[in-house]
């Protein structure tokens, strides 16, 4: 018997056979279709199962792969199971190429005890693979021209069985990549929220090591709205969101909600009270790939439009997954894609590989993009395209498809990085790894506005004195009086992300 025939003509929602089943699956209260598990494997095929029990006669899986089900469709793959095997009932597709970030969209079908029961509506995002086939022949790695602006390929998910694929030194979550040129994770904010295959949103207070006049939260359409496709971060006051001043007491994980910090530290709860700064001023809105994709070298592309107001730091940051060299003050890296800062009524532009939270050397490997005031350059009024191209052995920036800064390993490790004197204390660690420690590990993604902060803005003159109790409030006496058009020169809006492989 055909899928087609035992579900209806699905393709055609038959009207005179799907309530049929719908009142079979309604007929028994009290059974629900398992779960699916799902594996993906390297460099191709697929698997789904669920775990048989007794009374179990037929598990169906039927799925699309990037493209969501239209009600009970048959899909591209529609197979019966009508036996288990080793304790599972499981489908399995042993040629399928499957990449990450790809979306398989699915439903399944259980005859339990002489009835039908299914799981709708199911999807599963690619994010690693359960098995690594590296039998395949090396192939010779590419070579970049660094005086010409790159381009993907026309179709960035070529098969690797098509000639002239070219393997990359890209990895994702872990996993060798297919393709040099492939689109491995894309966000292009289409929706109402963001998506949680692909985000997740913080709720913390900031903490170390620059403590940050802010917190951040995951439910305040004030801070964070997707809008005409687009992302849009910004800022507001403890006062207005939570009716509390610098003395109040705030529990982020209180009415149910989830403090993604550290439980009942500083991170989660903060009472003014017994703190000489007091809660934070200001309240943004920050989010990352961390739960979702990591990846190790490749391309990142990011179309933005900048905050224009005075301690402000848009945060297009590539952070580390694990921290190998060093758990505080940055010392297993920080990449920072791009940040802006006004000064001299224009706004500055600037990019960094981060190895330590102080000065002299927090700045010891970044660039700087003066402002001029030019239309083209105009980083807050206008969107451009903010890129880093990261390879084994350097970092390089671009803006608009132009280079402008380039960190590498080629005239030494990052490990013999000094200024003014000092080395990085975390040196020997260092030169456990490559060249480019700290970045030859895993980063993920994070989007951000955080507000002043205490080794942020060291080299300017500000208006709070650095490690001071009373910074906070010395900062927000600076703001208030001008707040709303503060606030409203704070907004960073994100068109797209993208990430290829290298």
């Amino acid at each position: 018997m055909t899928d087609a025939s035992r579900y209806g003509d699905v393709g055609s929602c038959s009207l005179q056979l799907l309530p049929l089943i719908f009142l079979l699956l309604g007929t028994v209260q009290g059974y629900e279709v398992p779960k699916a598990h799902i594996e993906v494997f390297y460099p191709k095929g697929f698997e789904v199962s669920i775990p048989h029990e007794e009374g179990i006669t037929l598990f169906a899986f039927h799925g699309k792969l990037n493209e969501e089900m239209e009600g009970l469709e048959a899909g591209t793959w529609a197979r019966d199971i009508v036996k288990a095997k080793n304790g599972r009932w499981t489908f399995r597709d042993r040629n399928a190429v499957l990449k990450p970030g790809d979306i398989l969209y699915y439903w399944t079908y259980v005859i339990y005890n002489g009835l039908g029961y299914r799981e709708d509506d199911g999807s599963y995002v690619v994010n690693s693979f359960s098995d690594h086939n590296t039998s395949r022949p090396p192939v010779p790695p590419v070579r970049v021209d660094p005086t010409t602006s790159w381009a993907s390929p026309d179709d960035p998910g070529l098969d690797i069985r098509m000639g002239g694929c070219q393997s990359p030194k890209t990895e994702v979550n872990g996993a060798p990549t297919r393709c040099v040129g492939q689109l491995v994770f894309v966000d292009e904010f289409n929706g109402t929220k963001l998506d949680p295959n692909k985000w997740q949103a913080e709720r913390r207070f900031s903490g170390e090591p620059d403590f940050e006049f802010n917190a951040y939260v995951d439910d305040a359409p004030e801070t964070l709205c997707l809008k005409n496709s687009q992302a849009i971060l910004a800022t507001t006051t403890m006062r207005k969101l939570y009716k509390k001043g610098p003395e109040g007491k705030l529990d982020l994980s209180e009415n149910n909600h989830v403090c993604t910090g550290a439980a009942n530290t500083h991170d989660c709860v903060r009472d003014g009270r017994t703190r000489r700064d007091g809660l934070p001023p200001v309240v943004t809105a920050q989010f990352t790939s961390k739960q979702s994709f990591s990846f190790k070298y490749g391309r990142v592309e990011v179309r933005a439009k900048m905050p224009r107001a005075d301690w402000v730091t848009p945060q297009i940051w590539l952070q580390p997954k694990h921290h190998v060299y060093g758990t505080s003050d940055y010392k297993s890296g920080q990449i920072r894609i791009a940040y802006t800062r006004p000064a001299n009524r224009m706004l500055d532009l600037y990019a960094a590989a981060v190895l330590y939270a102080n000065e002299p050397l927090r700045s010891a490997k970044s660039c700087l993009k003066a402002g001029t005031g030019d239309t083209s350059e105009d980083w807050s009024d206008s969107f451009h395209i903010y890129t880093l191209e990261w390879t084994p052995s350097q970092l390089r920036w671009l803006v608009d498809g132009k280079e402008w800064c380039v960190q590498g390993s080629d005239k030494g490790a990052f490990s013999e990085t000094s200024a003014g004197g000092q080395r990085l204390v975390n040196a020997q660690k260092l030169e456990e790894g490559t060249g480019l420690a700290p970045f030859d590990q895993e980063f993920y993604l994070t989007f951000g506005l955080s507000v002043g902060g205490f080794n942020e803005y060291q080299h300017v003159v500000k208006e709070w004195n650095e490690q001071s109790p009373q910074a906070q409030k010395d900062f927000w006496n600076s703001i208030k009086r001008h707040r709303d058009h503060w606030m409203a020169e704070g907004q960073m809006v994100i068109d797209y992300v993208k990430v290829y492989t290298l």
